[in-house]
């Protein structure tokens, strides 16, 4: 099995990448193929209004957007890793997320190549409080759904803001690599 992760998170080795390498250290445990990629080491550009039916949407930019899909599109599992920013993932996850939109090749759509796969989410949080991390996760579970990808779990660090401050936290990251295995 191979499990991709994409770390939206602008800090290297921080708390979000952390929880994400404790997945994959639990993956690779399992004996799956992994790979991590760091949005903040590609220059993605926001996604262009489009119009008329949907067979004939195209992404004119060329930039690596298609390229890290291909990446996920090969997975059978995807990891999305992200810190919490105003009750949302990351700019650099949503540009990626928002990319997904366009991309097709031929009549095959995303969701045409993405179900059966599975999702996974690491989220890395300040805030202590859980209240409002269902609003974070339910667009993340919805697009699972839309894609026909089984929801294969989340991780979540509250309490976190500073780099390091997820090592004060070994009952997450253990959670964390039991995802991973589990997969």
């Amino acid at each position: 099995m191979v499990v991709v992760a994409f770390v939206g998170s602008p800090r290297k080795g921080a708390n979000t990448d952390r929880l994400v390498e404790e997945i994959l250290a639990g993956a690779t445990e399992a004996g799956h193929q992994i790979e991590k990629v760091h949005l903040t080491d590609y220059a993605l550009t926001p996604i262009d209004a489009v119009y008329g039916s949907e067979m004939d949407w195209t992404d004119p930019r060329q930039d690596v957007a298609d390229e890290l899909i291909e990446r996920m599109v090969e997975a059978d599992v995807v990891v999305l890793g992200s810190p919490v920013y105003w009750f949302n993932v990351s700019g650099l996850l949503k540009l990626f997320i928002d990319r997904w939109s366009l991309y097709r090749r031929g009549v095959e759509r995303l969701m045409d190549r993405m179900a059966g796969k599975k999702m996974v989410v690491a989220l890395a949080m300040a805030d202590p409080h859980l209240d409002y991390v269902e609003v974070v996760l339910a667009p993340l579970r919805e697009a699972a759904k839309w894609l026909e990808m089984e929801w294969a779990g989340e991780v979540i660090a509250s309490g976190v803001s500073d780099p390091g401050d997820i090592e004060n936290h070994p009952q997450v990251l253990s959670e964390a690599r039991e995802l991973g295995k589990s997969l």
